[in-house]
């Protein structure tokens, strides 16, 4: 009885709210896709950032940005708009089943950890939307989570910032969270951010961890216009 309600309650709201693509808002036939088709062709980009940024081993990315989830970012962190999460959502999962490549190497992935905000901005944003955007995804791939950097400088927007800039503005800005240098030792850590440009801030984290024993650490950005290899 539940699904034909359920049924029902669809089909009259995709008649009077009928789903749109949140990329380029033409109309979708179903509403559990999400996103349409050629939206998440365009959009969909599984790759590995073909520089080195050392001590990072490795770079992912999982979509365009600016030809693709650039809006969706945005919205979900000065709009508040959550709903986002669904659509991004579904791309993750779609990019694991591109690659098996990406299955292969999350595998060998002991912890997991996003690129953290200051306290004080994440206090006014009121979440890490790294942390919204992965935290379901990781569980699936069965990889924990977990806080394992504080960013202690509260840095200023980095998006028109040159590399130097960034390179200032970034020294000394992360640190490790008490009590878990036993954690991280010896570990394969993967650090996690939602938009990946020249790779600063990553490889300024994976500084703090490498310095206090990790083993290997790589990055995976969702969004990121770089060339890459596949």
């Amino acid at each position: 009885m539940n699904k034909i309600l359920n049924c029902i309650f669809e089909t009259i709201a995709d008649f009077l709210y009928p789903p749109k693509c949140p990329v380029c808002e033409k109309y979708i036939e179903e509403r559990s896709k999400i996103l349409c088709e050629e939206c998440t062709k365009k959009i969909l980009a599984v790759g590995i950032f073909h520089d080195k940024r050392p001590p990072l081993k490795k770079i992912w990315r999982l979509t365009r940005y600016k030809e693709g989830t650039r809006g969706m970012i945005r919205d979900l962190k000065f709009n508040d708009k959550l709903n986002q999460l669904n659509a991004i959502k579904m791309i993750l999962n779609k990019a694991v089943t591109a690659s098996p490549e990406l299955i292969k190497f999350l595998k060998m992935i002991d912890i997991a950890t996003a690129v953290p905000l200051h306290i004080k901005r994440e206090k006014e944003r009121g979440f890490n939307q790294v942390e919204l955007i992965f935290n379901d995804w990781l569980k699936m791939q069965n990889i924990p989570m977990e806080k394992l950097l504080l960013r202690i400088k509260d840095t200023n927007h980095l998006f028109d910032m040159n590399p130097s800039e960034r390179q200032k503005e970034l020294e000394e800005a992360f640190s490790l969270v008490e009590g878990v240098k036993e954690k991280i030792k010896n570990k394969k850590i993967l650090i996690l951010d939602d938009i990946f440009t020249t790779g600063t801030t990553m490889s300024k984290c994976a500084e703090v961890l490498k310095s206090n024993g990790a083993d290997e650490i790589f990055g995976l950005a969702l969004a990121a216009d770089f060339k890459y290899s596949s």
